[in-house]
């Protein structure tokens, strides 16, 4: 009935930077003083957001646009963002588990408790724009570039591939710490033992 809509005040605060980002670009971006956010003092929107998926989702609705030809509205693209990153995440989540323990059985069944798990489900649903739904997909693949970059020696380059992952996660998401310390505790771990 209403077509593509983004829902609740995070997911509309993420759109109009996103749309500002796209109508503005880099510089005006990152020294936008928004005053119709935090009434009547405004904020530093550029020092205060993690801007990994407003930057993302501007790159997929240029791409979308200008290079394959598709039209979509910017709206439509964060509309469709948190799904498409929450499909993301589930494929990945499978990898990892893949990776971890090379059962195809028990990667299948990660992939299918990620897909109906509540606490991804609500982060994944489409006008939900907010950024968990882009940072769970740059934390399982930093965590699979990881685990796949201990294989063998001559798989560092996986690792330098696992950096620029975290630091795709970093842009996205405040919980990034998280990340840091289970590959901190775990390099930890691989040096004692």
């Amino acid at each position: 009935i209403y077509g593509n809509v983004i829902h609740e005040f995070d997911p509309w605060f993420n759109y109009r930077a996103t749309d500002y980002l796209a109508n503005n670009g880099w510089k005006k971006f990152f020294t936008w003083f928004d005053h119709r956010a935090w009434y009547p003092l405004g904020r530093p929107v550029g020092t205060t957001i993690y801007p990994g998926m407003q930057i993302v989702s501007v790159l997929i609705w240029r791409i979308l646009n200008e290079w394959l030809g598709y039209e979509m509205s910017l709206n439509d693209v964060c509309v469709y963002v948190p799904v498409w990153f929450g499909v993301c995440a589930t494929m990945l989540l499978g990898w990892l588990t893949y990776e971890c323990s090379r059962s195809v059985n028990a990667a299948v069944a990660a992939t299918l408790i990620m897909a109906v798990i509540p606490a991804h489900l609500m982060r994944s649903v489409g006008g939900g724009y907010d950024n968990e739904s882009v940072a769970m997909t740059a934390m399982c693949l930093t965590f699979g570039l990881w685990c796949r970059s201990l294989r063998n020696d001559d798989a560092w380059p996986i690792g330098a591939l696992a950096g620029f992952a975290y630091v795709f996660m970093v842009a996205a998401w405040g919980g990034f710490i998280f990340v840091l310390n289970m590959i901190g505790a775990h390099c930890a771990l691989l040096i004692l033992f």
